[in-house]
């Protein structure tokens, strides 16, 4: 029986496209490819009922034929990381050169099977970033990726492989950009993150997407015994963002400290959703997400916290704090707990979405300072204490300077000490 798809092609490719890309591959990474072509073909987009997606309308998105194309990866500091023992490149050619150790995880957090657009990622990634830390090594550098599209009006499918070994330390800074304006562009990405027993990684995501840009992307750690992971998204950038955030923690002591900041503007759209996945026992996680939304902005973050039976003396907290600037900016928050086991520490949950207010913004204002600027100083007191938790000063400075660029474009910012004594 042959399944009829409900939707509209979305790339201009073929199961020849695919093996042009992947000319170069071995075999084993090739079939793959070949594989999640022909899931991409057999799967429908999900069910506009189903609860993970009835907030984003994804058959409605203007998104028929694009054509494939690449997202340009570049890495700062590279020799300086190889000197400390890190292996930074394209994934394409870590696939080739270190050919064992990605063969062993390559496809084994995100699969191609979830849905339709990782299937289309798997099929037509090229380039890719590969991080690779080996045991022991405690990195002192960042590591930064800047991804970037020449054109829009495209499809681009970005791919990340990130492997701390075991007790390594590493914090990876990943930030993706493309100009305003332009026909509508499709990125669907995927980021796996593999921390090994006792490692420490932070992966951060900063979106700069451009205003034309449709943007999927799939953030995925499993974490070993007593590894921790965390992982941050900074929303800045894109037309529509939907992106899932997952830490899997199958292993005994593992903690996951998972933290997201949102600001949009005009009719920008952002949906997330979280997994805190407790297997292992006595495992620890902590979600803290904000957002400020501007126009008629909207969010949506449906987060699921899930304690498994053999997870006792684990805890977990989700908190979801959302300021409205303008009457028709929208949020929908919703938490959710799944506890099996009898024995949990602790699991709590929190959500709220309300105004700006008033009474903080007309203090500033009586005190001559503009209501944009006001509004910008609210915004970034609002964000201090999840940015705060940032333990790396350059990449919390990073952060704030993305969204006050935004909200502020040229405004100067005022210390405490100017608005004291205004």
């Amino acid at each position: 029986m042959t399944q009829q798809l409900l939707t509209a092609p979305i790339v201009a490719a073929s199961a020849a496209d695919v093996g042009v890309i992947g000319a170069g591959d071995p075999a084993w990474l090739l079939e793959a490819r070949r594989d999640a072509w022909r899931a991409f073909e057999t799967m429908d987009l999900p069910d506009e009922k189903d609860e993970e997606w009835r907030r984003t309308d994804v058959r409605g998105l203007p998104l028929e034929r694009l054509a494939a194309g690449g997202v340009g990866v570049a890495f700062a500091d590279r020799e300086a990381l190889a000197a400390q023992g890190v292996v930074t490149g394209g994934l394409q050619a870590a696939a080739r050169e270190h050919e064992a150790t990605v063969r062993e995880r390559f496809g084994t957090v995100v699969g191609a099977s979830e849905w339709k657009y990782l299937a289309l990622n798997a099929a037509l990634w090229s380039g890719g970033a590969y991080v690779f830390v080996p045991n022991d090594a405690e990195v002192t550098l960042p590591v930064r990726i800047e991804q970037t599209l020449a054109a829009s009006g495209g499809a681009a499918f970005p791919r990340t492989l990130i492997i701390a070994g075991r007790n390594a330390r590493v914090t990876v800074i990943s930030e993706s950009r493309s100009g305003d304006g332009g026909a509508p562009t499709l990125v669907s990405g995927a980021v796996e993150v593999i921390a090994g027993d006792g490692a420490r990684v932070e992966y951060y995501d900063v979106n700069l997407w451009g205003d034309g840009v449709y943007n999927f992307n799939t953030v995925r750690a499993v974490l070993g015994r007593d590894a921790s992971v965390t992982a941050m998204a900074a929303g800045i950038g894109s037309k529509l963002t939907k992106m899932r955030i997952d830490t899997l923690m199958p292993q005994p002591g593992a903690s996951a400290e998972l933290l997201g900041i949102t600001f949009g503007t005009a009719d920008q759209h952002f949906d997330y959703n979280t997994l805190q996945d407790h297997a292992g026992d006595h495992t620890s996680s902590d979600l803290q997400f904000k957002s400020a939304l501007a126009g008629s902005a909207s969010l949506a973050w449906y987060g699921v916290t899930r304690i498994h039976p053999g997870a006792g003396g684990s805890e977990a907290n989700q908190t979801s704090r959302n300021l409205l600037l303008s009457e028709h900016a929208k949020a929908a928050p919703i938490p959710i707990l799944e506890i099996e086991a009898y024995d949990v520490a602790k699991c709590s949950h929190g959500a709220t979405a309300g105004p700006v207010d008033q009474d903080e913004l007309f203090y500033l204002e009586s005190r001559a300072i503009p209501r944009a600027v006001a509004e910008q100083m609210l915004v970034e007191g609002f964000f201090a204490d999840v940015v705060d938790r940032v333990p790396n000063a350059e990449v919390r400075e990073r952060v704030m300077e993305c969204v006050l660029a935004k909200i502020g474009g040229g405004t100067e910012r005022l210390t405490a000490d100017q608005v004291l004594g205004a």
